[in-house]
């Protein structure tokens, strides 16, 4: 479905196509050995900047159900040590921060594998996860999470206050990036916070995108890349008021921002200030995103050309991280199984599939140890450092090269 309006102050005229990418299938959308051969869905990947409220959304919406029910739905926010250490910490730090005591009830929407929402669970709290993904809300359950399947809304949020109340806390990761109908999505959540209550959120960086360039975190399942502009406009709309923001890395860049239900709480010195920052990187000027499209094809052309030097010369090439973000590279790219021999991840929901659209097929990462492979791209070079090292320790005969870097290393 095309976007008609900005999602988050409602106006049409004040939308610009800043970013054209092509037509990419759902990036979560991993296929199995007998769906290869069937056709698969593309969509364009342009993506609009709102002059009124600064918010940058995607044109095209794919919907939910496509991305999260109908798909074989694959990502599991604990699949990896750092990944867990983060949600450990998040759980630490927000519990602290809103002083969330055992008697309270804690809501997590977009639960996924119920890693987090446990996490609130063992510190005595009342917790309740929810998330659209079948696949997922079984996974979170068999842990002994308390997860309802659906999508954040008034009826997912009834059934949880009926089990254990009004929430203290509602909290979201990565999750309203991917939410399309946010109007309907925040009255669902200030209905389920009690007076007084928290909804805290980390949602990926527009200032953190276009700075440290993370171009490949643009894909279908994020709608929605925030600014402190533009979530700020969303949660006063719907009467929500920022306390707190922090920067943080975790995707490369993302913002934890807290927010409560009392408007005298709102600190507008620290949204202030971050405004006023991304005025300072012009964020909201078209200008931007035209040097930052120049750049990606730029950096397109050289590692295309890198590529298919060292294929005619013979070397074996496997990429390295089989993330959403991997396929937004590969498929604007367009790498796929004629010169990519296979990729490597460590979920054990991926294993054994494909990638979308790519047909890359996705093996344990033990297949970079055999010695078959010359070359690895490493696809998740946002942890590229992390796998490089990891991959050296076993395997030093591979050399790797990172996309922007120039020199194989």
């Amino acid at each position: 479905m095309l976007a008609k309006k900005c999602i988050v102050c409602g106006k049409s005229s004040s939308l610009k196509r800043v970013i054209e990418m092509g037509f990419h299938p759902a990036a979560d959308t991993y296929i199995k050995k007998g769906q290869l051969l069937n056709p698969q869905k593309t969509y364009p990947l342009n993506c609009l900047l709102c002059s009124n409220c600064g918010h940058f959304q995607n044109e095209y919406f794919i919907s939910g159900e496509e991305r999260y029910i109908e798909s074989n739905y694959s990502y599991t926010s604990s699949n990896s040590p750092s990944a867990r250490a983060h949600w450990d910490e998040f759980a630490d730090t927000v519990s602290k921060y809103i002083k969330l005591a055992p008697s309270d009830h804690a809501i997590e929407f977009g639960s996924n594998d119920g890693y987090l929402t446990l996490q609130f669970q063992k510190k005595g709290a009342r917790a309740t996860g929810i998330d659209p993904s079948p696949i997922m809300t079984a996974v979170a359950n068999k842990s002994g999470v308390n997860a309802i399947q659906g999508f954040i809304g008034k009826d997912t949020i009834a059934k949880a206050l009926k089990k254990n109340g009004q929430a203290r806390l509602i909290c979201g990761n990565n999750v309203l990036n991917h939410i399309e109908n946010l109007g309907d999505a925040m009255k669902a959540i200030k209905l389920g916070l009690k007076d007084g209550g928290y909804l805290v959120v980390e949602v990926p960086s527009l200032k953190d995108t276009i700075e440290k360039y993370l171009f490949d975190m643009i894909f279908h399942e994020h709608i929605s890349t925030f600014s402190i502009k533009s979530i700020d406009f969303l949660f006063r709309k719907n009467g929500l008021f920022i306390t707190q923001i922090e920067d943080i890395p975790y995707h490369g860049g993302s913002m934890r921002v807290y927010a409560s239900t009392k408007k005298l709480a709102y600190n507008s010195q620290i949204v202030k200030k971050h405004i006023a920052d991304e005025q300072k990187s012009n964020l909201f000027k078209t200008d931007t995103y035209k040097k930052f499209m120049t750049k990606i094809v730029k950096d397109k052309n050289e590692l295309l050309a890198t590529l298919y030097s060292l294929k005619k010369s013979g070397k074996k090439i496997a990429a390295v991280g089989a993330g959403a973000r991997s396929n937004t590279l590969l498929n604007f790219y367009r790498l796929d199984n004629t010169v990519i021999e296979f990729l490597t991840d460590a979920s054990r929901h991926k294993i054994g599939k494909f990638t979308p659209g790519s047909n890359i097929e996705i093996k344990d990462d033990n297949s970079l140890y055999s010695g078959d492979i010359d070359v690895a791209l490493i696809t998740a070079w946002n942890i590229g450092k992390y796998l490089t090292e990891k991959i050296r320790k076993v395997n030093d005969k591979i050399q790797f090269i990172v996309p922007g870097e120039k020199e194989l290393m």
